[in-house]
């Protein structure tokens, strides 16, 4: 009983907020694990790489269909950045090809094409805005300096589209063929129908609205 006393006297003495921060310590030690899970499920939540990964396998398998539709050897998306910051509307000084999937045998060129300066590339941009980046012959291109890089690459046709978003270039879009044998396919997207140029564009158009 005399302890009783001596502890109900110890709490009397002490400031209300200190009570309250003893409380507080034994609710957080009784339910550590619990609040620790809901912290890391938060953090999950805000972590940019967990939160974008899924949205990119969904890209990942949307480029595959692509290469399957167009039976070419390499499909990619460039995007626009200033070397910090993905591309708000605002500023495009570099790009790099942040997706890519080949067929098997198909060397990949995505890390090798990072931070490119647009300015070393705007006739080829220009092109694909103009819609005229459906080359069935690469040795037919005036570029000189994307001409040579494509067949460094082991292109031996392209075809590239533009993807806007509210009304400004936000990526580019594209397939490659390696293979001679696969290099007329790329003759239908200058067919007198251009059915399979639009459908081109409309895949690409889709594959871009998925983009974060």
């Amino acid at each position: 009983m005399e302890k009783w006393k001596e502890l109900l006297i110890i709490v009397k003495s002490l400031r209300w907020y200190t009570i309250i921060v003893l409380f507080l310590g034994g609710v957080i030690y009784s339910f550590h694990t619990d609040i620790k899970r809901l912290i890391e499920l938060k953090w999950s939540e805000t972590d940019v790489v967990i939160s974008s990964l899924e949205n990119d396998l969904i890209i990942e398998r949307a480029l595959k269909t692509l290469l399957d539709e167009t039976n070419s050897d390499r499909a990619y998306i460039f995007r626009f950045h200033n070397g910090v910051t993905y591309y708000n509307g605002t500023h495009k000084s570099k790009m790099s090809n942040d997706y890519e999937v080949v067929r098997e045998g198909v060397t990949t060129q995505a890390e090798a094409l990072q931070d490119l300066p647009t300015s070393l590339y705007l006739s080829w941009i220009k092109n694909v805005i103009n819609l005229e980046m459906f080359v069935t012959d690469i040795d037919t291109m005036e570029d000189l300096r994307v001409k040579y890089m494509l067949k460094q690459q082991g292109v031996e046709a392209i075809a590239v589209a533009p993807y806007y978003r509210n009304g400004k270039l936000f990526a580019l879009i594209g397939v490659d063929y390696i293979r001679k044998q696969t290099t007329l396919d790329v003759d239908n997207f200058r067919s007198n129908s251009n059915a399979q140029k639009n459908k081109f564009l409309k895949r690409t158009q889709e594959i871009g609205n998925l983009l974060l």
